[in-house]
């Protein structure tokens, strides 16, 4: 499928522009259908749960696919906060000088777990973002012989700043951390393949760049030779070796794979994150890749040419999330004016916030900088 021509499957861009992806995806007709023969044969027959548990299986190859990872290191979790609560809930009492180290201004899912770990004694170390986001050698200030972890997003969601998680990896190698990793904002939009290696733990929902608003279904990723270190606190009968034969005790064998952490999941995200990951290879993940960038890029150009300038940062931090500094003036009123013209977007921790996505174009670019000129 032509990346440009599938913006026909999105109809709300016919009324609108949509730029608002990095909170919620737009849903697809191909979505909409998928969830309409469904509800209908819940309605008439009941629900057939076990196509549901099928379709979180094949999500799970997908996704698996789509970061260059195997589905055996993939496990199914209800969300990004549930992924980092599994892994911190593996820390027990702090032996002495043990610490975290997570950022000041992180968002709440990747940040409030961590902090629960100071009351078993770790020292939770907040790094102060630097042009919106999680430096290396900032972070490398905060790195010692006792840290355990370092958690971080791959992009910010306030900034867009995108993180060098092969920096980030050394630095947590170096002292024989783990590094965890929110790729909420990444994940379906931007190409994790390469950094796959870098990670320890690499998590995300579904929600945003993956196109699934269901909510209740999400992924972790968890590096195979850190599997066997894990204990599975959440286990269910979907961690079962045989999940289908694992409703009761006493007997009780696990999957010997990354699905002994799956999480239960919503059955009706699981049907459409089937829906969504198999548009998005019908698709290319690659030609998405390419499309996203080629906006992003086009948008802060024409901001720059507008006056509107982007947050700064390195060039090699940006990302598809565009920051735009609002400068004291009331967000609340900026996305108002916005919204009158047809325009939707967010603001984020004191910015105006732009997130395209493969289903964009050229026409939503020049509008928004247009409708920002009204605006500010």
């Amino acid at each position: 499928m032509d990346v440009r021509a599938s913006r026909a499957l999105f109809p709300a861009l016919e009324r609108q522009v949509y730029l608002n992806t990095a909170a919620v995806g737009l849903g697809s007709t191909l979505l909409h259908q998928a969830y309409r023969e469904f509800t209908a044969q819940w309605l008439d027959t009941g629900l057939d749960f076990v196509r549901a548990e099928k379709a979180a299986d094949r999500s799970r190859e997908l996704f698996a696919h789509l970061i260059g990872a195997s589905a055996r290191d993939v496990a199914l979790v209800a969300s990004v906060s549930a992924a980092a609560g599994l892994v911190a809930g593996q820390f027990t009492r702090a032996g002495p000088g043990e610490n975290l180290v997570i950022g000041a201004q992180e968002y709440s899912s990747n940040h409030f777990p961590w902090r629960q770990l100071a009351q078993r004694g770790y020292a939770v170390r907040q790094v102060p973002f630097h042009h919106g986001g999680m430096e290396a050698e900032i972070v490398r200030q905060h790195v010692d012989g006792g840290t355990r972890l370092i958690a971080v997003s791959a992009i910010q969601t306030a900034s867009g700043h995108r993180s060098d998680l092969a920096a980030l990896s050394s630095i947590a190698r170096s002292v024989g951390a783990w590094l965890f990793v929110d790729a909420s904002q990444a994940a379906g939009a931007v190409d994790l393949r390469s950094n796959l290696a870098d990670v320890d733990f690499l998590s995300t929902s579904d929600h945003k760049f993956l196109l699934n608003a269901a909510r209740g279904m999400g992924y972790l990723y968890i590096r195979r030779e850190v599997q066997a270190q894990l204990l599975p606190l959440g286990a269910g009968w979907r961690a079962g070796a045989v999940p289908f034969e694992s409703f009761f005790g006493p007997k009780m064998v696990l999957s010997d794979t990354a699905s002994r952490f799956d999480q239960s999941i919503s059955w009706m995200a699981a049907i459409g994150d089937e829906v969504c990951l198999d548009l998005v290879h019908r698709i290319g993940p690659g030609a998405i890749h390419d499309r996203v960038r080629q906006l992003a890029s086009a948008l802060r150009h024409a901001l720059q040419e507008a006056g509107l300038a982007p947050l700064a940062m390195a060039e090699e931090n940006t990302s598809h999330l565009v920051a735009v500094p609002l400068a004291g003036r009331d967000p609340a009123t900026v996305l108002a004016t916005l919204k009158a013209q047809g325009i939707v977007c967010s603001s984020r921790d004191g910015h105006l916030r732009i997130s395209p996505h493969f289903y964009n174009d050229e026409s939503d670019v020049e509008k928004v900088v247009a409708g920002l000129r009204r605006a500010l």
